[in-house]
C-alpha cells in the first residue's frame, strides 16, 4: 500500500521535475564518459593584414573555405568538460603543435559552450598553407568558441571512428556565428620570425561540425534503469516517461523492443531493492 501511495504521488508531480533532470543528465553523461570525438566539416576563413598603428584588418589577404579537417578526440580533464588540443588539430593547414586549452561550461538546457582565449609568450613561429602555398606566420593569440547542443541518440559505434566505445550523445552547433568561431592574431614576419612586416588576423566562421560522446553501459535488466544499484523514484520516472517508446535504452527493462506494462511492473515489484 505504501509503495502504491508513493507511486501516485510521483506521477502527479513528476512532469516538470523530469524535464529538469533530463536536461542535467545529458551534460553529466557527456562529462562522465570522459571524452568526445569531433570533426570540423567546413567553415569560411578570412585573413586580413594591416599595421598595428592603424589596425590589422585594413586589407584582405585571403579568404575561402577550410574544408573538412581530420576527425579527432578530446579527453576531458578529470571532473570537468575542459580539454586540450593543438593548433594543427583544430586547423590542419597551420603547422603548429602548440597546445591550447578549452574551458567547457554547462549553459543549461543541454547546451555546452567551450571557449579559448590564449596569448603566447614567446610567440609561435609557424607555417600556414593557403591554396597550396606556404607562408610564415607568427601567432600571438588564439581565441574561439564552440557552443553545442547535446542530444540523445541510439547507442552506436562512434560515427567518426575516434572513440573505442559506443556513444549515446550527439553534439551540433547552436547559437550562430556569435558563439561558433575561431581566430588567430599575429604577424607576417620574415622567414625566421625575427622581423615583422604586417600584423594579421585570421578568422573562421560559419563553422560546420559534429561531435559525439557519452557511452552505453550495459542495462541491468532488474528494474534499476539508471544502474545506480537502487530501484527508486528515478527508475520509475524513466519508465513512465519512456512508456510506449521503442528507443528508450535501459527503460526497456526486459529488452523486448518497447517500454510497456511489463517494464513498469518489473520496476514496481523491485521498488526499494538495493536502496
Amino acid at each position: 500500500m505504501m509503495r502504491m501511495t508513493k507511486w501516485f504521488g510521483i506521477v502527479a508531480t513528476s512532469v516538470v521535475l523530469m524535464s529538469a533532470v533530463s536536461a542535467q543528465n545529458l551534460v553529466d553523461r557527456l562529462r562522465d564518459a570522459g571524452s568526445i570525438s569531433f570533426q570540423l566539416a567546413d567553415g569560411a576563413y578570412r585573413i586580413t593584414l594591416g599595421v598595428p598603428q592603424l589596425g590589422c584588418n585594413l586589407q584582405d589577404f585571403a579568404s575561402g573555405n577550410l574544408g573538412a579537417q581530420d576527425p579527432l578526440s578530446f579527453t576531458f580533464q578529470s571532473g570537468t568538460l575542459n580539454f586540450q588540443a593543438t593548433i594543427n588539430q583544430l586547423v590542419n593547414s597551420i603547422q603548429s603543435n602548440a597546445p591550447v586549452t578549452f574551458t567547457g561550461t554547462d549553459l543549461g538546457n543541454n547546451v555546452v559552450e567551450w571557449t579559448v582565449d590564449q596569448t603566447f609568450n614567446p610567440t609561435i613561429c609557424t607555417v600556414i598553407s593557403i591554396s597550396g602555398t606556404d607562408y610564415v606566420f607568427e601567432i600571438v593569440r588564439v581565441y574561439g568558441k564552440f557552443r553545442m547542443q547535446v542530444s540523445e541518440i541510439d547507442c552506436v559505434d562512434d560515427p567518426l571512428g575516434m572513440l573505442n566505445r559506443q556513444v549515446s550523445l550527439q553534439l551540433t552547433p547552436t547559437g550562430g556565428d556569435e558563439h561558433n568561431y575561431m581566430g588567430f592574431d599575429g604577424f607576417v614576419p620574415d622567414g625566421q620570425c625575427t622581423a615583422r612586416y604586417f600584423c594579421a588576423i585570421a578568422t573562421a566562421n560559419t563553422l560546420q561540425y559534429t561531435a559525439y560522446g557519452g557511452d552505453c553501459p550495459a542495462c541491468p535488466g532488474n528494474g534499476d534503469v539508471d544502474g545506480n544499484g537502487c530501484v527508486d523514484d528515478a527508475d520509475l520516472l524513466a519508465v513512465l516517461f519512456a512508456f510506449g517508446s521503442s528507443e528508450a535504452g535501459c527503460a526497456d527493462v526486459n529488452s523486448d523492443g518497447v517500454v510497456d506494462d511489463a517494464d513498469l511492473l518489473t520496476v514496481l515489484f523491485a521498488f526499494g531493492s538495493g536502496c
